[in-house]
Order: structure tokens, then sequence, then C-alpha cells
């Protein structure tokens, strides 16, 4: 069975462009959903991580969050409760992508050994992202560099966004569809020219505007994009609304 990677969203985050597009759309507020993936056609539904309920988050925000569908819920709508998940990929720590992590009792979590060190102890500038009581005492299963999880699925060691982003790279039947991990939209991958560069040498990617090494950052990205056939950028609405990616043949 060919494995396919269905978004599943707990809530929508009110936030200034500008934090996901490095040195564009500042003072533009969006709406980004805050999603988990599950990816379905192996031995056993793997998690990609488990984002947040708007009730934990809006209380550790000052911008709005809207509720969308509790964790459980969106779980059960592909037929999945949480006993049936024992493997969740923590691409990093940020309490947006872990905070319902302790709704999953029966799960291994595997995460860079670079990122859990910094979740611990993270630098001032981003310590309000990482909040400890929300993964404190998971069972982490810490991992260094690229790592072949499970038939069809690798871990990609792409750090810029935190010290220890990872992505996860699917073989799916329309080619490798890659969940960056880091917070991106879209137009990251695609935006090619910008006032903010005065050169005739343009960006082929851009960053994060939240970031602790932006040419790291770049890096990561850039190997996404060659790699990828199917790009799934964490906070794009777009792909986040897909009930299935790739998209069944005929949609």
């Amino acid at each position: 069975m060919p494995l396919t990677i269905h978004p599943l969203v707990t809530a929508e985050l009110a936030a200034e462009a500008g934090r996901l597009t490095y040195l564009r759309n500042y003072g533009q507020e969006i709406w980004i959903p805050s999603p988990f993936f599950v990816i379905l056609g192996g031995e056993e539904p793997i998690l990609v991580d488990t984002s947040g309920s708007a009730e934990v988050m809006g209380a550790l925000r000052s911008e709005p969050v809207k509720p969308v569908r509790e964790f459980t819920e969106a779980l059960n709508t592909l037929g999945l409760s949480a006993a049936d998940i024992k493997t969740v990929v923590h691409t990093h720590l940020m309490y947006d992508h872990c905070a319902n992590s302790h709704l999953l009792p029966k799960a291994r979590f595997v995460v860079q050994q670079a990122e859990l060190d910094f979740a611990f102890s993270p630098h001032p500038m981003l310590a309000g992202a990482y909040q400890k009581h929300l993964f404190e005492n998971l069972n982490f299963e810490p991992v260094k560099g690229d790592v072949d999880l499970a038939p069809g699925i690798r871990l990609l060691f792409t750090p810029g966004h935190t010290p220890g982003i990872q992505s996860v790279a699917v073989s799916t039947a329309k080619g490798v569809a890659v969940i960056t991990g880091f917070c991106c939209l879209m137009e990251s991958f695609t935006a090619v020219e910008s006032p903010a560069w005065k050169s005739t040498v343009s960006p082929l990617v851009i960053p994060p505007g939240i970031h602790t090494d932006m040419l790291q950052a770049y890096a990561s990205m850039m190997r996404v994009k060659e790699l990828a056939d199917i790009i799934i950028p964490f906070h794009e609405r777009s792909t986040a609304e897909m009930d299935c990616i790739p998209a069944p043949e005929g949609k």
C-alpha cells in the first residue's frame, strides 16, 4: 500500500507574515494553520508533530488563536485513536508543534538530539517558544542526523529555524513528499525576487523570519527544494486543507 500523508489542523494562529518569510511581508497579518500530519500505508500510523489546542496556545501568545478541532477528534476522522499512535516524529519542540503530545501515552517521540539539547536550555530570544512542561516527561528517542525511520520514511536534519529541526521525506506514489518541519509558506519556496535585495542575484528560497542561523536555514531549504517532488510547507493553508497528499487520481 503506498504511503499517504494526511494533514490535520487543531487551531489557526494570527501571525505577522514576516515571521515566516525573512525580510518580507512585515506588518502583514495572516492566519496560519497549526497542523500535525499522519502518515498512513506502512506497518503503523506515524505522526509528524502534534500541534496544540487553542486553549493552551492562546495562553502562550499575545496574538489570537482560533480553535478548529480537538486533537482526538482529528485523529478520529482517520479512524484512529490516541492508543493507536506508537511513533511520533517531532520536527522541533516549539509549543505549536508539541503541545498535544501528552495525549499520546503509548508513543515514542523521535527528535534530533540537537533539538532536545536546545529545548531544555533555549536561548533567551526563543525561550518563550519552548515550554518545558509540554514536553519534559515524553518518551524521547533521540537521533542524530539523517535517519531511516521506516520503509519509505526518512528523517532529514535541516537546521536553521532552530538548531535541531528535522524534515520528513516520504516516498509516495507520486514521488518524494517532504514535510518541512521548519515554519514556512509555499511562498518561501517560490518567491525569487524582492525589493529588499538590491542585487542581480536573487535568493532561491526565503528562510523563516525566526531562525537561529539564517544561512543554515537557507541551505536546509535548498536541500528540501532540490530533493522534494512535493513540498509540504508547514504552515501553508492550501496544503493543510488537503485531505490526502498526494491527492488521489482525478482530484
